[in-house]
Formats: C-alpha cells, structure tokens, sequence
C-alpha cells in the first residue's frame, strides 16, 4: 500500500462516515460529538496509522469508557480497517498506549489500569524501550520504581 493509498483510504472512511478533517501541526486530535478528526496529512505508514487511531475515536468501541480503554479502542479499530498494519504502525500503537499506562500509574489510585486479561494489554505488546525522566517532586514506593523498572505487575 502506498502512501497515496494510505491517503486516499483515509479520505474515503470520512467521506463515507461524514468526518470532517481540520489540519493539526502534530499528532491528531478527535472529536466523536461533533464528528471531527485532526490530523497530520497522511504521507506515511506513522500518519495512516495516526489518522485511523483518531477516526478509531469517533468510529471504534470503547470510547465512553475511561481514557485507557478510549485509547485501546481507538488502536483497535486502527487495526482492524487498516488496508496494511507494518511493524512500525505497531511499534507506534505500543509507544502510544504504554504512554498511556505511565500516565495512569503517574495518576494511580484515581486512574485503574484495564483489567487483567482485557484487550488493551495484547494491543500494548512488548513495551518500549524507557525514556530518561525528570524525578518526581514526590517520593516513589518500592513498588512503583519496580513497576516503572520492569513493567506492570
């Protein structure tokens, strides 16, 4: 599938669906009420992926549910209508979501991580590799260092 594919695939589902699309300098931005996606124009296998990950949000399950699962949801759909889904697609739809996990343990108690076994952890896949943080101004437990050290226990 070629990038213009990519483009016109895109084009297509909203043009079906009644989707605007409005310009986004990066990433994209979704909403499901008033039908609108922005995104980056499609030039590549990351844009193609981002685009549906945000037309996922208008279009894909999960999403009046909290903000993880939303995310998965939208990864899943993603996938799902992909005409192709390349190991840099994944790559992207697992940085994204393990993004996402660091954001709720950041958040915890007040933001649950997805159930064991749900679907969200099968799209998250193998983690990437950890970014170098800033400490936090709070004191980490043990268990959270571990968590941020070897993953989700």
């Amino acid at each position: 599938m070629t990038p213009e594919d990519m483009r016109l695939h895109v084009a297509a589902i909203c043009r079906n669906e009644g989707i605007r699309v409005l310009p986004h300098s990066r990433g994209g931005r979704a909403s499901k009420e008033a039908r609108i996606i922005a995104i980056r124009p499609v030039k590549s296998a990351i844009t193609y992926a981002v685009a549906l990950h945000e037309l996922g949000h208008v279009l894909g399950p999960w999403q009046s549910q909290p903000r993880l699962y939303a995310e998965a949801g939208a990864w899943k759909w993603a996938k799902e209508v992909a005409g192709v889904w390349t190991p840099s697609m994944e790559a992207k739809m697992s940085k994204s979501l393990h993004s996402y996990v660091l954001w709720a343990e950041r958040r915890a108690p007040r933001v649950k991580l997805p159930e064991d076994g749900h679907e969200f952890w099968m799209l998250l896949g193998v983690p990437p590799e950890p970014r170098k943080r800033r400490p936090s101004a709070k004191r980490r437990t043990v268990g959270s260092v571990l968590r941020l050290l070897f993953g989700r226990r």
